[in-house]
Order: structure tokens, then sequence, then C-alpha cells
């Protein structure tokens, strides 16, 4: 998935921004699919990025984080205990951009465990939020995403998209990294509705580029 982001995000690099992509090492879980593996992958991953965190010549200078895992994912609250630059993760910013949008919004998601965990996420970290629709699942993994055939993944997505909008979403969030670039999916699961697509990884890279440069660090 990590691989798979980087055509997907090209378009937005410009002089002013690189990206660097940093993936779980061996011992993480391979998908994030509920608490047990979100906890596990952040304590693996952040043992891997504590080199990338130092200030120092002997290592690349980064002017932010983003966490690519759609959830409350503990690796956010564990990267800003240990860098003052900005962090973010893509669930906080997708949703943000959702509500910037002022319409009704909900989730596409991957696995059922998800529909319950997102929704307790939006309200412990933006309160109750009258727009907020919820959420539907594929039931699938974030890696089955990637390595089941693409006409049945288009599918299930379209199914779910499909489901959101009847519960009155007019912002459908793709509620997985391993989702972007899949908005057509989504689109065909829409039925005909005018419907705005939220990619949460390309949200979070260009609301945390607004955040450092508000802060003029760049």
């Amino acid at each position: 998935m990590t691989r798979g982001l980087e055509p997907i995000l090209a378009d937005l690099i410009h002089p002013g921004l690189t990206l660097h992509y940093h993936t779980g090492p061996k011992l993480a879980p391979p998908s994030v699919n509920d608490y047990t593996t979100s906890v596990l992958s952040a304590a693996h991953t952040f043992a891997s990025l504590l080199p990338l965190l130092q200030d120092d010549a002997e290592h690349v200078q980064h002017d932010a984080y983003l966490v690519a895992c759609f959830s409350d994912h503990p690796l956010v609250g564990m990267l800003t205990e240990h860098t003052s630059k900005p962090v973010l993760g893509i669930f906080e910013a997708s949703v943000m951009h959702s509500l910037a949008l002022g319409q009704p919004f909900g989730i596409v998601t991957t696995g059922k465990y998800w529909e319950g965990a997102l929704a307790e996420g939006v309200r412990r970290v933006f309160g109750s939020v009258p727009a907020f629709v919820g959420v539907e699942s594929t039931g699938m993994t974030a890696l089955e995403l990637h390595v089941l055939p693409a006409e049945g993944v288009a599918e299930r997505i379209a199914a779910a998209a499909g489901r959101i909008v009847a519960r009155g979403a007019r912002t459908i969030v793709m509620g997985c990294a391993g989702m972007s670039g899949m908005e057509d999916a989504v689109r065909r699961g829409c039925g005909g509705n005018s419907v705005q697509i939220v990619d949460a990884v390309r949200s979070g890279v260009v609301t945390l580029e607004g955040l450092v440069r508000a802060q003029g660090l760049v």
C-alpha cells in the first residue's frame, strides 16, 4: 500500500514539497484490522521511526509527519510526544475536510469492526457532529483491497458507497489508505447522486502542508 500511494500522490509534489515514505517493519501487522493490530502497528512502526525524529546532521530533516492509517490511530499521539513538528492522521484530516465542505458526510471503510470504531473516533476527536451520517464497510481488510480481484473489490466499494448515500451522505470519505485512487468505484455506487469524494491520504498531505506553511516552518 505504501508503494501504491507514491504514483497517486505524485501530482501533489512541487518545488516546495517533497514526500518521504515510510512503511511498517516486518514485525508490524500486514493489515490494521482492529484494536490489537492498531496498537501493534503503532508500537513497531514507532520504533522504526525514532531515528527519523532526530534533528541532527546525520538524518534527513522532516517538517511534518502524516500517519496514513485511517483510524483514531495511537501512532499520532506517540509521535506528538516525541517531536515539536506537526503530526496529523489521515482520519482527522479527512473529517476536517468533509466538515469544511458543508454537506452530510459518511465514511466507506474496510472491515465491519471499523463501523463502530470510526464512529466512536469521530465522537472522541470532534464531539457531536450532526453532519456525520455514519460508516459503511466493504467486508474486506486493507490488504485485500490490493490482493483480491480488482472488479470484485470495486463492486464491494460501490455497494458500500450506495448504502452510505442512502443514509444521506453527500460527501463520502474513502476510509482506508488502500482505497486511494479508487474514486471510480465509489462513484459507481452513488446512483447518479451528486456526491463529493474525499481521498483521505491526499487530504492529509495538503492539510499538513498548509499547517507547516501557516506556521512559517518552511
